[in-house]
């Protein structure tokens, strides 16, 4: 594995920021992806890239409340809890992070994370904050996205509209 102290030094990096949608919250025109951590990454290695992207000016990041991928029963939330680690040891105050997640669309199989089909319903969403927020070990999130869509949609190389299975 190549370590990142072993590459050359990079040119420094001017990152834009951004009002995040009409809120009066700036974030970094670069969101860091973290879906990876708490399986293909260890804990190390997100804290590793954590602090070297913020080091670079981003502040804003983007979990999911079924990561890591591939997504498993027994992995689920890992990276939430890497990203936990990284905030109680970083030293940033946490309005210096920018913390965006998601709540799973429908899924029939993910059945393992709430007692049943994953669904967009109020309960749901409530469930999903409420696990998120305890994985992270924060008090709030500063964005809330629908993974995908609650009703039918071709996804995952479909490319054809199946109308016997609309929802």
């Amino acid at each position: 594995m190549l370590r990142v102290s072993m590459l050359p030094p990079l040119p420094p990096v001017n990152l834009e920021y951004r009002k995040l949608g009409a809120s009066e919250i700036l974030v970094s025109s670069c969101c860091l992806g973290t879906m990876t951590w708490g399986n293909q990454n260890t804990d190390e290695e997100a804290a590793a890239q954590l602090n070297f992207a913020w080091d670079r000016g981003v502040n804003f990041m983007d979990t999911a409340e079924i990561y890591p991928v591939p997504v498993s029963r027994e992995k689920q939330g890992a990276t939430d809890r890497a990203i936990a680690k990284w905030l109680k040891t970083n030293g940033r105050a946490r309005d210096e992070v920018i913390i965006a997640t998601k709540v799973a669309g429908y899924n029939k199989r993910f059945t393992w994370l709430r007692d049943g089909p994953t669904r967009v319903t109020r309960e749901q969403i409530f469930a999903s904050v409420d696990a998120s927020l305890a994985r992270l070990g924060v008090e709030h999130l500063d964005l809330l996205q629908i993974h995908w869509p609650d009703r039918y949609v071709p996804m995952f190389g479909s490319r054809t509209y199946d109308c016997s299975k609309t929802r």
